[in-house]
């Protein structure tokens, strides 16, 4: 596969965060499948098009960020090895910085040409 764009952030704290600037179609679905796998569905609730969200573990969400981090996140400060780690061990502010502009990622306003 082709290297995608990608887009520089610099956090509050002044961190240069590099990100991939798109999910692929297959990566998108690894991560929905984190949460469907979760699913509890008998073959009426499909019928019926109900589905019964109560018996999913918080940590599902925490597990579809970390596979989207590891997707689109590709260096901290010009350091491409384990750029998920180093994220982390920042503090939360900038965390938070990158989750936001990966949540624009996610969920594009307009479709990528």
């Amino acid at each position: 596969m082709n290297e995608r764009q990608t887009k520089e952030l610099t956090t509050p704290g002044n961190h240069k965060i590099v990100l991939r600037s798109y999910l692929t179609g297959r990566e998108a679905a690894d991560i929905k499948s984190t949460l469907l796998f979760s699913l509890k569905m008998s073959t009426s609730d499909l019928e019926n098009k109900k589905v019964d969200m109560g018996g999913i573990s918080g940590s599902v969400l925490i597990e579809q960020e970390r596979k989207t981090l590891g997707y689109l996140l590709v260096s901290v400060d010009g350091d491409g090895e384990n750029p998920v780690d180093k994220l982390l061990d920042l503090p939360s502010t900038e965390y938070d910085a990158v989750l936001k502009e990966i949540e624009t990622i996610k969920n594009p306003t307009t479709p990528e040409k």
